[in-house]
């Protein structure tokens, strides 16, 4: 949406200086250039970029267009469209050229500034963005001139990250300098890449790498520059699941930072980024101090939309550990700036995170209202990217319920979106899922074939991570299959890549896979030592829910030795987190534990008290468990009118 100031339409500079000699010396060839393309581009859509960071010598440049002899019949008109709204510049564009009566006797040329309010500096696929990648094939009849984006570094950025079709389209690129700013073009170039860094292969990345590792290599002088490739190379070695190494450039770039009131912004940018990076390799203590020293920045420089997304983040860390009252409130505080600037993207996204909260709270009505409501937000701004993740986690929902062919359907629809806009990771996520569907339902050469189609992918683009967890998923389909050598070795695959990219959360759910499989061999003490070990991990990240769970299985494991207090022990502890974090489905599996490890010891007045809210709470959540805890309760219910009992 248009900003109702007039000005904020059309500007007419007016004639400037042509002496501003600092910067124009500084970008001679650059400027040349520039004045050629739009002297020769045709009276047609031709579209050229210019990469220009402060306004003055944006308005410099423009000026120069304007009064130059070799752009005597052009006439340039300038649009600022500055609105944080800005949702459809398409459609902006072409009502403000109906209202211009321009010389039909000179080549019209268009010239946007203003976007970079619209496309923001936080957030992934900002709206204008998705739009003008999305009718990118209209702006042929539309608007037959050719127009120039000015824009600054990040703006540019991030329009070929997430509009990356109508990026392609561009005949023109042209890179201007500030006074005294030494950054070299190639690294201009190296970080405007032209495809999302997720999705190239491998061996792009690799060059992708080999080139920011030389421009590091060179010392640049300015230390924005020097920033912005640090930066980069975390990015890049994060792609590839190199974690140490993304986090040793990630904090390398974060202390280049350090007493620079005018770094504020791109700090908070790296802490965000490193709690983001602790998060995903489970260091939670670290990504919240991280997050909250982000969040404090943010705060002070006015950032809203850094802020909420920071919120969001710390609202997804307090859930995974299961302080759920402190992630409702960060994610309510996160709405409502969203709500409050208009982001509906961030919106959408937090409306997923909530969901996702009330579906492992086994809320699931409330979380499929939740999903839904993201979905209609994220197919109305065009977010793909979004409507596929919220298809995902509706699936896994219907499939947690049985309601396999209705997950089916929405895995599908996710997948015909991953393939449509080129998500490869997005892809290999789905399809991942699918497997696990087909895995749980019988058909394991499905599965196989779902989970070999991920695995090809993870390897084709470098997720390591990805890689890993496929393993652990093929090990635990062998595993069910009895074929316990095969799983050991996927399972002793995917836990040697966990150790070596620092994945404490991948390597716990490893181990206690292994300690499953040792279990069911009769293999205690090796069992045993498997869960300690992943207990130990999971008691330093802070998850309490898989704390609970992992307390629940030696529980009974100790059940099965006969060690029935050991076992009542680590039973009560599992209950008294699920309680507290209230996660539902868990308590009520954990009470039938204890009910009918009472029951073994003679007490059935206790093992009723345990099986019958057990029961209660299966029933009211359909689990099949609930006709086997009800069997069990009318047994204790009979033992305990003997006499004697």
């Amino acid at each position: 949406m248009l900003s109702k100031k007039p000005s904020n339409h059309f500007l007419a500079f007016p004639n400037i200086d042509l002496g501003k000699e600092a910067f124009i010396q500084s970008n001679q060839q650059s400027l040349g250039e520039l004045l050629t393309f739009v002297d020769f581009a045709n009276s047609q859509l031709t579209l050229g970029f210019v990469a220009v960071n402060l306004a003055k010598d944006r308005n410099t440049l423009i000026g120069i267009l304007q009064n130059h002899p070799q752009c005597r019949d052009i006439q340039f008109f300038v649009y600022d469209f500055a609105d944080r709204e800005l949702r459809f510049l398409l459609d902006a564009l072409v009502q403000e050229l109906e209202k211009i009566q321009g010389d039909k006797n000179k080549k019209l040329v268009l010239i946007v500034i203003g976007l970079e309010k619209s496309i923001g500096l936080f957030g992934p696929y900002p709206p204008v963005l998705q739009d003008l990648n999305f009718v990118r094939d209209a702006f042929l009849d539309s608007l037959p001139h050719p127009i120039l984006f000015f824009l600054n570094d990040v703006a540019l950025k991030r329009l070929v990250k997430y509009a990356p079709d109508f990026w392609a389209w561009r005949k023109g690129v042209f890179y201007f300098k500030q006074v005294g700013f030494k950054q070299e073009l190639t690294l201009e170039r190296t970080l405007f890449s032209e495809r999302t860094l997720r999705n190239l292969n491998l061996p792009e990345k690799q060059k992708r790498i080999d080139l920011l590792e030389s421009l590091r290599r060179e010392q640049a002088t300015n230390i924005r520059a020097q920033i912005s490739i640090l930066q980069e190379l975390g990015f890049a070695y994060r792609s590839i699941g190199q974690w140490k190494k993304a986090t040793d450039f990630l904090l390398e770039a974060l202390q280049l930072t350090i007493g620079d009131e005018n770094l504020r912004g791109t700090k908070t940018s790296l802490l965000y980024e490193l709690g983001y990076t602790y998060t995903s390799l489970g260091e939670w203590d670290n990504a919240i101090v991280l997050l909250r020293e982000s969040l404090e920045i943010n705060e002070l420089i006015g950032n809203l939309q850094g802020k909420a997304v920071t919120l969001h983040e710390l609202g997804s860390l307090y859930a995974n550990r299961g302080e759920v009252e402190e992630a409702i409130s960060m994610f309510r505080k996160s709405l409502e700036i969203n709500e409050r600037i208009g982001n509906l993207q961030g919106k959408a996204a937090i409306l997923q995170s909530l969901g996702i909260l009330c579906a492992n709270r086994r809320e699931v009505e409330k979380a499929i209202t939740l999903f839904h409501q993201s979905l209609e937000i994220n197919e109305r701004v065009g977010n793909f990217l979004g409507k596929a993740a919220t298809l995902q986690c509706l699936g896994r929902i219907y499939a947690d319920w049985g309601e396999v062919e209705e997950a089916i359907t929405l895995f599908h629809q996710s997948l015909e979106i991953n393939e449509r806009i080129g998500d490869l990771q997005g892809k290999a996520a789905t399809l991942q899922c699918l497997g696990r569907i087909y895995a749980d339902w019988g058909e394991v050469e499905k599965a196989i074939t779902l989970f070999h189609q991920s695995l090809e992918i993870n390897e084709r683009i470098g997720n390591i991570q990805g890689r890993s967890l496929i393993l652990h998923n093929l090990g635990n389909l062998y595993a069910d299959q009895g074929e316990v050598e095969q799983a050991v070795a996927l399972f002793h695959q995917s836990l040697e890549i966990n150790e070596r990219i620092g994945d404490l959360q991948g390597k716990a759910a490893t181990l206690q896979c292994l300690g499953g499989i040792y279990a069911n061999q009769g293999e205690v003490e090796q069992a045993l030592t498997m869960f300690y070990q992943s207990l130990e991990i999971i008691e330093g990240i802070g998850n309490a829910q898989w704390k609970a769970a992992i307390l629940h299985y030696l529980g009974s494991l100790y059940a099965d030795q006969g060690e029935r207090e050991q076992a009542s022990d680590l039973l009560q502890q599992s209950l008294e987190i699920e309680e507290r974090i209230g996660y539902v489905k868990g308590k009520a599996m954990t009470l039938r534990q204890l009910g009918g490890l009472a029951a073994q010891g003679g007490d059935y007045t206790t093992a009723i008290t345990y099986l019958q809210p057990a029961l209660e709470i299966l029933q009211r959540i359909k689990s099949p468990y609930a006709e086997q805890v009800r069997a069990v309760l009318e047994r204790a219910r009979q033992m305990q009118e003997i006499p004697g009992n």
